[in-house]
């Protein structure tokens, strides 16, 4: 026997009516009238080819197999409701999985901060944070696996928009026993015949470094390339070498036994923010948690400052001091 093509609104009919026992009252419950209100339950009973409503004068009664109709097919209106009320909260951004690739300062110094106030407002909305060098924040925005990708601005892939949200300067950072410990501060010119610790290619560190000390014609020696800024740190601990490093890159450094002098010098900073599609639509919670980032405003640690969209020049003050930072 086929299976008779129902609607959602032919079951809730039904239903609507056994619980009201009254045509006068489902009609008025599902605002149609009486005369419609009795055609679809006779289209259900012709569909069904059995009756499910014993109809008097004085009463309504449904039959057994009414009752059995119901039975099997209030679990299926439950659950669609059930999920028809999580879809709506989806939609509205108040449920769903944020997906975000970060470069990992930004995950640890300044992502947990935005979640955080975003989250008093959406406490149903869940993150994955993958965190990596800004090669693999492009890499997941292109495969799309994540939606947001906080990142250094840079040549944005086909697509991609890009919105600014801080400035950090560029520290160059030493052992104690470096000279640069006896000076408030540097220029890219005093990288010249030092031996320095840079990030691998591919990140955005070393991408901003190699283009300053290409335009200043700077000579150094790359004897190591590191992936992490914890191999980085220990490297310079030992005094092999100098590095070249934006602000919050420092966070979390323990710098009793290493000097972080700011560099003065024509892009000596790194601009991040949020990379995304701008030819796709974002998911609801996706989107507003981009425009919640474009709105709030971050308390930057020293050596940071807030860009505001449209604007990525060089801003007219910098928080930041020429002495040695510590933990």
């Amino acid at each position: 026997m086929p299976v008779p093509d129902l609607t959602l609104q032919q079951l809730r009919t039904v239903r609507t009516l056994a619980a009201s026992g009254s045509f006068t009252k489902a009609a008025a419950a599902e605002h149609i009238s009486q005369s419609v209100l009795s055609r679809r339950i006779k289209e259900v009973e012709r569909l069904l080819r059995v009756r499910l409503f014993d109809r008097t004068t004085r009463q309504l009664d449904l039959t057994a197999a009414g009752h059995a109709f119901l039975l099997m097919t209030g679990a299926v209106l439950d659950d669609m409701d059930m999920r028809l009320s999580r879809f709506m909260s989806y939609v509205a951004a108040q449920s769903g999985t944020i997906a975000v690739a970060a470069l990992p300062s930004l995950a640890a110094a300044v992502l947990p901060g935005v979640m955080r106030g975003f989250m008093l407002d959406h406490p149903e909305v869940e993150f994955e944070i993958i965190d990596g060098a800004a090669d693999d924040v492009v890499e997941r925005l292109e495969g799309g696996t994540v939606e947001l990708g906080l990142t250094a601005h840079g040549d944005l892939p086909d697509g991609f928009c890009f919105t600014p949200l801080l400035r950090e300067q560029f520290y160059g950072v030493a052992h104690h026993s470096h000279p640069w410990s006896a000076q408030n501060s540097i220029s890219w010119a005093d990288f010249n015949g030092e031996t320095v610790v840079a990030a691998r290619p591919g990140t955005s560190i070393r991408a901003i470094t190699d283009a300053a000390f290409s335009k200043h014609s700077i000579s150094v020696s790359h004897h190591f390339n590191a992936c992490s800024a914890a191999t980085i740190r220990g490297l310079l601990r030992a005094g092999v070498g100098v590095a070249a490093l934006p602000a919050l890159e420092l966070q979390g450094f323990g710098l009793d036994d290493l000097v972080a002098v700011p560099v003065d010098s024509p892009g000596a900073t790194r601009v991040t923010g949020v990379m995304y599609h701008c030819s796709q639509d974002l998911s609801p919670v996706a989107a507003r948690f981009l425009d919640f980032m474009r709105a709030t405003e971050i308390d930057p640690p020293r050596g940071v400052s807030r860009v505001h969209e449209g604007h990525t020049g060089e801003p007219d003050t910098l928080s930041h001091a020429g002495v040695e930072l510590a933990e």
